[in-house]
């Protein structure tokens, strides 16, 4: 029978997470105020998002610190399975190995948590003391923030 399943130990669990700006071969437009049409500033993304967030989605850094105290909390139920998808390959009749992971095993049985406790870790830092996380689609985070040289982030 061929092993479908991948499980890390905790030692092997990430303590970084990748940043996909780094790699990137031409730096995303900056996000428009939906009124004004103009470039975002901190300033107008503030009350929506932590302002460890907001460094975080503009970094061009490769690789960026997961606190150790927020790792703790993933202990909780991560690493979740990665499983390989023999089947789905032959369908396919690809080369490719396919893996997915198995975010059932979370407590909130999908994906949710791994974004919504470092929303919630991050605000509460900042002293945050209400927050409505969103995690549907990652629509929580702008897949395409303005530049890490925008003036308001060099003051």
């Amino acid at each position: 029978m061929k092993e479908t399943r991948i499980t890390l130990s905790q030692a092997e669990m990430p303590t970084q997470w990748y940043n996909i700006q780094a790699d990137l071969p031409v730096p995303c437009p900056p996000p428009l105020h939906p009124v004004t049409k103009q470039i975002c500033t901190p300033a107008d993304l503030a009350p929506i998002f932590g302002m460890e967030l907001l460094k975080q989605e503009v970094s061009r850094e490769r690789w960026i610190d997961i606190p150790e105290e927020l790792q703790e909390i993933y202990y909780l139920w991560r690493p979740t399975p990665l499983h390989r998808a023999y089947r789905l390959e032959k369908l396919l009749d690809t080369p490719a190995k396919i893996y997915y992971k198995n975010e059932s095993v979370s407590p909130a049985g999908s994906h949710k948590p791994n974004s919504a406790v470092a929303q919630v870790y991050y605000n509460k830092k900042q002293g945050i003391k209400r927050l409505t996380t969103e995690t549907g689609a990652g629509q929580w985070d702008p897949h395409c923030p303005w530049p890490a040289t925008f003036s308001e982030w060099n003051a």
